[in-house]
């Protein structure tokens, strides 16, 4: 049996721990090792129809490469710039990961209203995000005529899988069936 396999079906969550889960449905009970886990959201019990995706908002942070801008000149007007921006962001994510992940940086103190300063002054780092939303924000600078640099890191994406259920998920390399020895 495969993940796959449970597409479409109302699945319970059981139990889990950082390698594994384990998944009611129909009765029986099955273990899944979580491969290389990267970000997950899971309550114990909680029922749903399993979905699994290859393509999903979610999975944008794993699957493209990052792409830096630092913004080099001010938009007329920087309020309509912002909007323009928290829109094209929103227009991917489609609600599944707050606009502003894309222009916070917890560990060095990057705050929204540092990104905010950024814009009116025109100068500084602008947004770390996936090649797919850089390229829609893009479209906002060349619109309000803000010229950006950006900068690709250019590595391989993981390819990980997105697996929901309910209001849970599990986002890793690949969920494959345990089977004991």
């Amino acid at each position: 049996m495969f993940i796959k396999d449970l597409q479409s079906k109302a699945v319970q969550l059981d139990n889990y721990q950082a390698t594994y889960l384990t998944l009611k449905s129909d009765n029986n009970l099955f273990r899944f090792d979580i491969i290389d886990k990267k970000e997950f959201r899971l309550k114990k019990h909680t029922v749903g129809h399993l979905s699994l995706f290859e393509n999903h908002p979610l999975l944008l942070d794993y699957n493209e490469n990052i792409v830096t801008a630092y913004i080099n000149s001010k938009p007329d007007d920087s309020d309509k710039f912002k909007q323009d921006f928290k829109n094209a962001i929103d227009d991917i994510t489609k609600g599944w990961r707050n606009w502003a992940t894309y222009v916070e940086i917890k560990n060095i103190n990057f705050t929204v209203d540092t990104f905010f300063n950024n814009v009116k002054h025109g100068t500084g780092k602008l947004f770390e995000a996936p090649s797919s939303i850089a390229k829609s924000i893009t479209a906002v600078c060349d619109k309000h005529k803000v010229l950006i640099k950006t900068f690709t890191n250019e590595l391989l994406p993981d390819n990980c899988q997105l697996l929901v259920f309910g209001d849970n998920y599990v986002i890793a390399k690949e969920f494959k069936l345990h089977i004991d020895k």
